[in-house]
């Protein structure tokens, strides 16, 4: 016997094939004790196979039968009965498949306070690894869940650290999904290339990146929940899941973004913030930073570092780093740096 369940496909096949002359053929063969399809063909003079058509429409729903005792004769049925023996199976199924889905509802409830203890007590406050997989994971993890807002401080994309790199694409799909992006860069990163192209991406997305005088740390931030920071030197990562540390961090984040300057991916080069960057590079040559903690805190390579020193101290028509910082404090150049830095 034929199911009475019709997958969608076969009902829209049915409801097209359910025209006028349908109607007319039952009509036609109502009140008959049976009737055979040639024979109803030959009353209304029309092809057998137009009939066939008819016939099945009418059987897919109950509204004719085969006759008893008559295999090739039909009988028609009224629509109540059709009715009754198609679609009360169905309306059963729907009503045991709610049923079912409340009684799994209410199983799944009983697990939902648990879940949340766990997820409030969480054994692991803070996990610390070097593990390139580990990391992708617990970064796969925060980003996925992630819903409202996503912080970054990190350097140029030229200069960034394993775990920014893996973050990126996860960063940009958050922001693609809904979350507010906020990243900020150090003003170097406006002349490399590599991260002008990411932000071609994010931007579009909905992202939000402005620049800085001085990226002093770097780390994420998933909903205030989640905190990914270096852990010492090398490769290892502080994973933090502590509302308070992350809450601290965006706090932290905030007062830089007030600061910082928007970035427009259609301005060319440095874009109006080379005066910042210079002013902070004359302070803290002026503090006497090594070359290295100088291009670490402005995120540029000490080669670059060097080159723009170089120009600094022609400008200044100082002989020595010492007396472009003299000079600087003497110009006021370097109180504009800490300014510029409150």
């Amino acid at each position: 016997m034929e199911s009475p369940a019709q997958t969608p496909r076969q009902e829209a096949r049915r409801t097209a094939e359910v025209n006028e002359f349908v109607v007319a053929f039952y009509e036609h063969t109502i009140g008959r004790a049976d009737f055979s399809p040639s024979g109803i063909a030959e009353e209304l003079g029309v092809p057998r196979r137009r009939v066939e058509q008819a016939v099945r429409v009418l059987r897919d729903l109950r509204l004719v039968k085969p006759a008893e005792g008559a295999a090739d004769r039909l009988v028609a049925v009224s629509p109540e009965a059709a009715q009754m023996e198609l679609l009360v199976p169905l309306e059963r199924e729907i009503l045991d498949s709610r049923n079912r889905l409340e009684g799994f509802k209410g199983q799944l409830n009983s697990f939902v306070a648990a879940f949340e203890k766990q997820a409030r007590t969480r054994a692991e406050t803070v996990v610390i690894t070097d593990d390139r997989e580990e990391i992708e994971l617990r970064l796969l993890e925060a980003a996925q869940s992630c819903t409202t807002e996503v912080l970054v401080m990190q350097p140029c994309v030229a200069r960034e650290t394993p775990e920014f790199r893996l973050a990126r694409p996860l960063v940009l799909e958050a922001v693609r999904r809904g979350a507010q992006g906020r990243i900020l860069y150090p003003h170097t990163a406006r002349g490399d290339s590599d991260t002008r192209a990411h932000l071609g991406e994010l931007l579009p997305a909905g992202g939000q990146v402005r620049t800085t005088n001085e990226v002093r740390d770097r780390f994420l931030v998933f909903d205030r929940k989640t905190a990914f920071i270096p852990a010492g030197e090398g490769d290892a990562i502080a994973v933090v899941y502590d509302s308070a540390v992350a809450a601290f961090l965006a706090g932290l984040h905030a007062r830089v973004w007030e600061s910082a300057f928007d970035f427009d991916s259609g301005a060319p080069g440095y874009a109006g913030t080379m005066g910042d960057l210079k002013a902070t590079l004359l302070d803290l040559l002026a503090s006497g930073a090594k070359d290295e903690v100088i291009a670490r805190r402005v995120g540029m390579s000490e080669r670059t570092l060097r080159r723009h020193v170089a120009t600094i101290m022609q400008d200044l028509s100082a002989s020595s780093r010492f007396q472009a910082g003299v000079l600087a404090a003497r110009t006021g150049l370097v109180d504009l740096a800490l300014r510029g830095a409150a």
